[in-house]
């Protein structure tokens, strides 16, 4: 059982002293079946694919009483029922294993297609909306914990020349700067300075503090505030960024057959600020699923399902899958799971 889940998706526990067992059978059959099939579910079909041993007579007394709790929905009257959003929040409480995903086929994959962790980590987004079918996000965060390997500068040969930020996450800024002076020994002295200067500290340490340019360090200063200019610069522009990749995705479900939840689903899709605000978590959860109604906020019939990332043990930021309510939870989970499982050891 996936143990690192929301904790702000606890109502489960609660809920647990008012099902019994053979109702819990029910719910579970009742929710896989209509992921499945996104058709009503009768106490029939229940008893034939899930609970032979069990009359329909008695399941159909224990849909009943799970209509009164909350968990389901019957839409007509002669029709089958279907989960609601209490019923989603309690199967992925408490039903969803930790499906075996074939890791090395996914590390392979990624071996094949993107040369470094940060190509991975920059096609994120892509990598899992191919994987679950559905549209995915990718919000970049907190690079106040990139740790800097070293600062290169590569002649250009004209005056210039091309500065190399290395972070534990690849290279993230190049720009050609003008050089102050032309002496033939400058560019390796320079070089020296700045990996003594800048190696070994994370991105915060190196914004938030005045590096003391003694006698020695002034001929380097104009290069060392080129430097902490690329890396402010990177940081405003990293932090915060939110990609969205496959959002006609939604038009290949029977969802998308209703007018009001495609536009819904776009409208939340096309407000970046909302969907940075529904992946944002105040604490050390791992997994947040936020499912429907219970969300408010325009969140009616969506579900979104996001997890943080890190390399080499660091936070940087979080993936996630927005979608139908109805969506496959098992492989939403297990691709996050395991793809960030894969980012953060890739160079292991």
């Amino acid at each position: 059982m996936l143990t690192d889940f929301s904790t702000d998706c606890q109502t489960g526990g609660k809920m647990d002293d008012k099902l019994t067992e053979r109702k819990k059978k029910v719910l579970q059959a009742l929710v896989d079946s209509y992921i499945s099939s996104v058709e009503p579910i009768s106490s029939s079909d229940i008893q034939k694919r899930y609970l032979p041993e069990v009359s329909t007579a008695t399941i159909r007394s224990e849909l009943s009483h799970l209509e009164e709790m909350g968990y389901l929905i019957q839409p007509h009257v002669s029709a089958g029922r279907v989960p609601s959003s209490k019923a989603y929040r309690y199967y992925v409480d408490n039903f969803i294993i930790d499906d075996d995903i074939d890791l090395d086929a996914m590390k392979d994959y990624l071996a094949r297609k993107y040369d470094s962790v940060a190509e991975i980590v920059k096609n994120g987004a892509k990598i899992v909306s191919d994987a679950t079918n559905y549209t995915s996000l990718l919000m970049i965060s907190n690079s106040d914990t990139l740790t800097i390997k070293d600062v290169k500068l590569v002649d250009m040969y004209d005056g210039t020349a091309l500065v190399l930020i290395i972070t534990d996450s690849g290279v993230i800024k190049d720009k050609e700067i003008q050089l102050p002076t032309s002496e033939e020994d400058y560019i390796e002295s320079a070089n020296s300075m700045l990996g003594k200067c800048f190696a070994g500290k994370t991105l915060s340490q190196i914004l938030s503090t005045q590096v003391d340019m003694d006698s020695e360090l002034k001929a380097f200063k104009q290069i060392f505030e080129d430097v902490i200019d690329l890396l402010g610069e990177y940081k405003k522009s990293r932090d915060g960024q939110l990609y969205v990749e496959g959002a006609n995705k939604i038009f290949e479900y029977p969802e998308s057959k209703n007018y009001d939840n495609v536009k819904n689903f776009m409208t939340i899709v096309g407000k970046k600020d909302k969907l940075k605000e529904l992946m944002h978590d105040d604490g050390n959860i791992e997994f947040s699923i936020k499912i429907g109604a219970e969300e408010g906020d325009g969140l009616d019939n969506m579900a979104l399902v996001s997890a943080k990332y890190h390399i080499k043990g660091k936070e940087v930021g979080q993936l996630g899958v927005i979608g139908p309510e109805r969506m496959d939870y098992k492989k939403v989970l297990a691709v996050l799971k395991h793809l960030g499982r894969l980012i953060d050891k890739l160079d292991d």
